[in-house]
């Protein structure tokens, strides 16, 4: 995909910067900066690259446009790396804009050329990148650096569609067949194409999908069962829109069967969260996952009104990064998400409740806990809740607050932001999100990540995880617990998430 937003939204003058929207005590610039998701250290960012693991570093690519604050258009390559996937060192920008006669690179995948397939070298970094020649055309780019800076070869790939959508190309190496196979997000379906030497392509097959609106960054992985190295899927992740499922846009999916040539799929689409910021999601391992699991992170917007959100210093943030899981769940295979290994570790713990029941009226146990970046983790026994409901206020104070609600009686749980400072008038926006979510032995979990702007909420495990921006005062930074007559903690933990860990 490319950056679409390309309206002037502020001007600059005698070295000062004025914006055109509301100018109140907003969560924007760097007091807005979230502390524990990757940002553009300024200016505009938007789709992320799939990362690489390469010598113990993940090298992650997103697309970075240093010239957004006065209307200039064009994306490159930022790139950051990270040892442990929860501290991140920002790096020089990877492939820039402008370099070549065929515009800016805008999305594409990267890999290891092991064998020197490619002509480059063993180890080389192959980069297929759409840029805007011909419409859309694929291009080949390579690093000898191990993925620090690139150099372009040229168009691999011509556009024979005379459309647009031929974008997007995720790569991967089948093992089976010995070749290199391409995706391409071409209107309402998949292309899928096969080379060995990732610079000669055939077409091979397409999968069609004319449920989920434009397709966009596609992903093929091949993941074990419930970690069963005996029993293996594929996965195929398409980034589309749910408006014939209820949800907004994200990444759908569907598992099945790759022989290398053709996806057959053997379920039904799903979606693999329910918020409406999460966009662009890439999916990618290590060595040591062992094909258990594989890591995921995406951009946190929506195209329906990220050129409508203000900001000062910079525009846009990544989801955190997950582990991604095929389970088998009471509604069949299912992608569940947790947050990776070690994040919450980072952070301190100022609350731990065990076994404690909050009635109506006591929810000013947070009453002395006032932060912007904090975790939530609680195990609440609903067996007993009385009058069927329960919540959080997050981001509250000033009138202004983020509401997570559960009631027990229809089993739904709803994200409910209408009460934010700044309201977007969008319905992708102002609708509440709602999920059935029953009970397991009576008990609903809850994994709630706050950091400024952004809120990730992970429920029974990862089984339904919501993404979605908060657009609050900075005052706003109370929290609340209520219920609607009692309700069970079996635990609740707190902790502080104050702590940038991006460099």
């Amino acid at each position: 995909m490319r950056m679409r937003v390309k309206g002037v939204l502020w001007v600059v003058l005698v070295g000062l910067i004025f914006s055109f929207g509301s100018k109140e005590a907003f969560a924007s610039g760097e007091l807005g900066r979230p502390q524990y998701h990757i940002t553009p250290e300024v200016e505009w960012m938007n789709d992320v690259q799939r990362p690489l693991y390469i010598n113990g570093q993940h090298h992650l690519y997103y697309l970075y446009n240093k010239d957004y604050s006065w209307g200039g258009n064009g994306t490159e390559w930022a790139h950051a790396v990270s040892t442990d996937l929860v501290h991140w060192e920002r790096k020089p920008v990877a492939i820039e804009k402008y370099k070549t006669p065929h515009g800016d690179p805008w999305t594409g995948s990267t890999v290891i050329d092991e064998n020197n397939t490619a002509g480059f070298g063993n180890n080389a970094v192959i980069a297929l990148v759409t840029m805007p020649f011909e419409g859309q055309s694929t291009h080949l780019w390579y690093s000898t650096d191990g993925g620090n800076s690139f150099q372009h070869y040229g168009i691999v790939q011509h556009n024979p569609t005379g459309s647009a959508d031929y974008r997007d190309p995720k790569i991967i190496w089948h093992e089976q067949t010995k070749k290199w196979v391409m995706l391409l997000a071409e209107r309402d379906k998949v292309g899928f194409y096969t080379s060995s030497n990732l610079k000669d392509w055939e077409y091979a097959s397409s999968f069609v999908r004319k449920d989920i609106g434009i397709i966009e960054c596609p992903d093929l992985f091949q993941l074990n069962v419930d970690e069963n190295s005996g029993n293996k899927k594929w996965v195929l992740m398409i980034g589309g829109n749910g408006f014939n499922y209820g949800v907004t846009t994200g990444s759908s999916y569907l598992v099945g069967d790759f022989d290398g040539r053709e996806f057959h799929a053997e379920t039904r689409v799903k979606w693999l969260e329910q918020g409406a910021d999460s966009y662009t999601g890439v999916t990618w391992d290590a060595p040591y996952t062992n094909g258990n699991y594989r890591y995921f992170i995406s951009w946190m917007n929506n195209w329906n009104y990220a050129g409508k959100l203000p900001w000062d210093t910079f525009n846009g943030n990544t989801s955190i990064v997950r582990e991604i899981r095929l389970t088998t769940t009471t509604d069949g295979l299912k992608l569940v998400q947790k947050p990776v290994w070690g994040l919450l570790d980072n952070f301190p713990t100022i609350m731990d409740v065990r076994g404690k029941t909050i009635y109506t009226g006591q929810e000013n146990m947070f009453e002395d806990f006032h932060g912007l970046s904090y975790s939530i983790e609680a195990k609440i026994d609903v067996a007993d809740l009385t009058e069927g409901k329960f919540g959080f206020s997050l981001r509250d104070g000033g009138g202004q607050h983020t509401d997570l609600t559960y009631d027990k009686s229809i089993n739904e749980f709803a994200f409910n932001r209408e009460n934010s400072r700044i309201k977007i008038d969008v319905p992708e926006f102002k609708r509440p999100q709602k999920v059935i979510v029953k009970p397991k032995e009576g008990k609903i979990k809850l994994d709630i990540l706050v950091d400024r702007n952004a809120v990730e909420i992970f429920i029974n495990d990862g089984e339904y995880v919501l993404s979605n921006l908060l657009l609050n005062d900075m005052s706003s930074d109370g929290l609340r617990l209520w219920t609607d007559g009692h309700v069970h903690l079996e635990y609740l933990i707190l902790r502080d998430a104050n702590k940038s860990t991006i460099k």
